[in-house]
């Protein structure tokens, strides 16, 4: 009985601690908002700056933790788009001149050092995108951005909010928040060294001016096992500068490399769009096996689908307002729940939008709409949900459209045994259906058996004597056919029957 009570105490710790983790990151989140909101959130995306100052060297001197100086100037450059980093240090030592260059494009590395001019390449640029990032607030605030995964909020004190994050294994960094300023003020990352043992390095941020909108400090101090190990002062803040440019002096990196600075880093799906009728498009989502469909009403645009990833839907409605800049996106028709055709919606939750589904959804698509995505690749906040659900009857159908364009919904869910409630939908001047993923031509032209899937559109086209001349699915996209035809899938259901 005693061991009973001690597993089941030790079920409760741990459930407990794990309904913490969310809003503690939430707090954490918030917290580093604010910071980032009073550093300068909209920076730029070129940023170059200049330090100088001194080097406390503690190296091998005649008394122990003896520090020599040596004076130092440092050009830091960022180049957000470009996923660009460049440092260069400059040291005088013993009326020596020595350089160290760094430069980082995406996940790589190129360097050479102080005293060792051997031209480096590596993949692991986490340790320098921390160094980095370290030299200007705002670019350690969004570093820890781009950790946030791994953020918390571990405490505060009179003046300083505490936050903790990792960049990677078994390290851990502490920020001090302002509370008062929401500037960011001390960075401490704990680490371990074979001499001092456990020890903590310290980069402390001081006299704070605004520069062009932006919160820049005037000195930076860094120390390490409890001693101050460099002093600098900034200047020279530049937002003109080019990856490129000769003025970062970068002739000793490969030309290869060099070439490919300027080029700005896109991570954004590979979209196709063809027109399939007037005033109608396919979106051909490649990385999804998927596709989405456009229609064109006279004072606005309508989306058919809205698979998984909010970063792809976002995308998909930048493709819509190019391509038709004067018609914002109004409805947004899924044919049902599953994540391939559905998982998407959330990015549209902001907007005036609605969105055509059935009522048994309705929990379902709530839940999604209100979900936060702090922690994807695209970022929605909880912003006011604008959004509007309406439902078509369940065996029934729902009419929309205006003086250029009509599409009718009619649900079929039960006879599909796909989903509950399922949507397809008829355009009648084009002559076509759009069935989601009900049904499968191949790309060869033999006949795939139907089954209740395809036997379900089968029935709606002729229970109400539709006029069609295609049927699009919205999956698969690689191996299918552009579109099937109504004597195709008469022949499908047809294999189906006879092969029973």
């Amino acid at each position: 009985m005693k061991l009973y009570f001690l597993s089941l105490a030790a079920v409760l710790f741990v459930a407990s601690s794990f309904a913490q983790t969310l809003p503690n990151y939430q707090k954490a989140l918030n917290i580093l908002d604010r910071a980032m909101v009073a550093t300068g959130k909209d920076a730029p995306n070129a940023m170059t700056l200049t330090a100088k100052g001194t080097i406390h060297n503690l190296g091998h001197y005649e008394v122990p933790e003896k520090t020599r100086d040596i004076a130092v100037e440092e050009i830091y450059a960022y180049f957000h788009q470009e996923q660009v980093n460049y440092l260069r240090s400059a040291i005088q030592n013993n009326g020596n001149n020595y350089v160290r260059s760094s430069i980082t494009k995406a996940d790589s590395i190129f360097y050479i050092n102080y005293y060792d001019r051997r031209l480096v390449q590596s993949n692991s640029v986490q340790e320098f995108n921390f160094e980095i990032s370290k030299t200007l607030p705002i670019k350690m605030l969004q570093f820890v951005y781009q950790n946030r995964q791994s953020l918390r909020y571990v405490g505060n004190d009179k003046t300083h909010e505490w936050l903790s994050f990792s960049y990677k294994a078994n390290d851990a960094v502490t920020l001090y928040i302002n509370k008062k300023t929401c500037l960011l003020e001390k960075v401490e990352r704990l680490s371990y060294n074979d001499r001092y043992g456990d020890a903590v390095f310290m980069t402390e941020y001081k006299n704070y001016e605004i520069q062009n909108g932006l919160q820049i400090p005037t000195n930076r101090i860094d120390s390490e096992y409890g001693i101050v190990e460099r002093e600098l002062t900034y200047s020279g803040l530049r937002f003109d500068a080019k990856p490129d440019t000769v003025n970062f002096r970068l002739l000793w990196l490969p030309k290869t490399f060099r070439e490919k600075l300027p080029a700005i880093t896109h991570q954004s799906e590979n979209l196709t769009v063809e027109n399939i009728a007037p005033n109608l498009d396919l979106i051909k989502i490649n990385s999804q096996n998927n596709k989405v469909l456009v229609a064109q009403f006279k004072d606005y645009t309508a989306l058919f689908e809205s698979p998984s990833g909010l970063g792809l839907n976002e995308q998909m409605m930048q493709e819509i307002q190019i391509k038709y800049p004067n018609k914002p996106l109004r409805y947004v028709f899924v044919t049902h729940h599953h994540p391939d055709h559905a998982g998407g919606i959330r990015a549209f939750a902001a907007i005036p939008v609605t969105l055509v589904t059935t009522e048994g959804n309705d929990a379902y698509f709530k839940k999604i709409l209100t979900a936060t995505h702090t922690l994807g690749g695209s970022v929605s906040e909880n912003e006011a949900l604008k959004l509007k659900m309406d439902f078509v009857p369940l065996s029934g159908q729902k009419s929309y459209k205006d003086e250029q364009m009509e599409v009718v919904a009619y649900e079929i869910g039960k006879a599909t045994t796909h989903s509950n409630e399922h949507l397809a939908y008829y355009f009648p001047q084009q002559k076509i259906i759009w069935s989601g993923d009900l049904l499968f031509f191949r790309v060869d032209g033999q006949i795939y058996p139907a089954g209740n899937r395809g036997k379900s559109v089968y029935d709606l086209i002729q229970n109400q004597k539709l006029a069609v001349d295609k049927i699009y699915t919205s999956w698969p996209l690689h191996g299918q056919a552009p579109f099937g035809t109504v004597e195709e899938l008469k022949k499908a259901t047809e294999a189906k029957n006879s092969a029973k």
